[in-house]
């Protein structure tokens, strides 16, 4: 059992960016709805479409994530992302609690605004750029307090942050940061088994087999997955608003209608996880696709999500498409436990913007182009050069 010939050339799906990404895949899914591509010196299958990608995630049998994530367990630990069946289940419902509606309800005037707020507070200038300023910083602070965490330590919390998450790309930076991580975070769970207060890790500490590992091993997925996610995917709303001035006019006219619509349209039309590798570790025939053992599968979010059969014109950000985007935090087993979370931090750091900002626009010449940052799986804009006056 052999893959077919290679669908496109020159182009590494495993690393490096992927010149104009969206007209590649769309090229592709127009061929088929899969593609064989590159893959770090071998070759990996590409699922284009929305039906696909959607069966794929929901098919943990034929595509475990445990068999995608274990190269990130010498840096996160035996996280709920690594699991499969009742392991799985009982680790999902041990950690549910922390974000159940009520929770996640009163994050946003008690955590989430706030912290924007003080974001925008410290712009001292006529132009900023809102990746450095704001995007990078706002979901580092929010999970930072939201684990009860020490604010002055809030500057190496981020570059810890950054090299987990770039683990196996950066794997000295990461084992050092996970080591520096674990010992910061077992002392922090130690107090506050002695001391618990009101945040995330004393929550955690009072669920029933809930271990000071287990809770070590989720402070270290949450904080990088969760940041670094948010990070993007608020980025990712602001390039698509700045580069279509009347749908921000949109937002700012009824941003209680709006806005999450303006979040829901973004994830859809650019989402942060642009491309999931998987594993298929049997050979099998798959939608009518020979899969052979051990072969790299992409699921290509991006691309499912500009899937024509499911969203016409699918490259416009269109707020009244009025659609949701179904497949930005996954699906099936592995669905994002925070993805509730994320929407509420996403909604209120664009409200505290648009309300604070009126006339925030792009610098001229700015670009705010979208595209992979390290690797094909993440994308954002790697700037975003903003006016704030008239």
């Amino acid at each position: 059992m052999t893959l077919g010939e290679l669908d496109v050339e020159g182009v590494d799906f495993a690393s490096g960016n992927i010149p104009n990404a969206h007209r590649l895949l769309a090229t592709l899914r127009r061929r088929k709805p899969y593609a064989v591509v590159p893959f770090g010196g071998g070759r990996a299958i590409v699922l284009l479409t929305h039906e696909l990608v959607t069966a794929a995630f929901k098919d943990e049998e034929t595509f475990p994530a445990a068999a995608a994530h274990p190269p990130s367990g010498p840096v996160l630990g035996h996280t709920v992302q690594c699991m499969a069946g009742a392991a799985h289940r009982i680790h999902e419902r041990l950690a549910t609690p922390a974000f159940h509606d009520g929770l996640v309800g009163g994050y946003g005037s008690a955590l989430f605004e706030p912290v924007a707020h003080e974001l925008v507070d410290r712009f001292s200038r006529h132009e900023v750029d809102l990746v450095v300023e704001f995007t990078e910083q706002y979901p580092v602070l929010v999970v930072a307090r939201m684990l009860g965490l020490p604010l002055a330590d809030e500057s190496v919390l981020w570059r810890w942050m950054h090299d987990l998450y770039y683990y196996p790309v950066e794997p000295d930076g990461a084992a050092r940061a996970s080591d520096e991580f674990g010992a910061y975070l077992r002392e922090i769970i130690r107090r506050r088994r002695e001391h618990p207060g009101d945040d995330l890790i004393s929550t955690l500490l009072t669920v029933d087999g809930y271990s000071d590992e287990s809770v070590l091993a989720f402070a270290r997925l949450l904080f990088p997955a969760a940041a670094d996610t948010v990070m993007l995917s608020l980025g990712n709303i602001l390039a698509a608003l700045l580069t279509h001035p009347a749908q921000l006019a949109k937002v700012r006219r009824h941003p209680k209608t709006e806005l999450s619509w303006a979040v829901q349209e973004a994830l859809r039309w650019e989402p942060p996880v642009g491309m999931l590798p998987r594993l298929c570790t049997r050979g099998t025939e798959w939608h009518g696709i020979t899969i052979p053992p051990a072969t790299p599968v992409i699921f290509a979010i991006t691309a499912a999500n500009r899937d024509p059969a499911v969203y016409p014109d699918p490259d416009v950000y269109d707020l009244d498409r009025r659609a949701m985007a179904t497949l930005a935090f996954g699906d099936g087993a592995h669905t994002c436990l925070g993805a509730r979370f994320a929407l509420a931090e996403l909604t209120a750091g664009l409200k505290v913007l648009v309300e604070r900002l009126p006339d925030m626009r792009l610098a001229p010449g700015a670009d705010a182009r979208v595209g992979s940052r390290m690797t094909p799986v993440l994308r954002g804009p790697s700037s975003l050069p903003v006016l704030l006056g008239r």
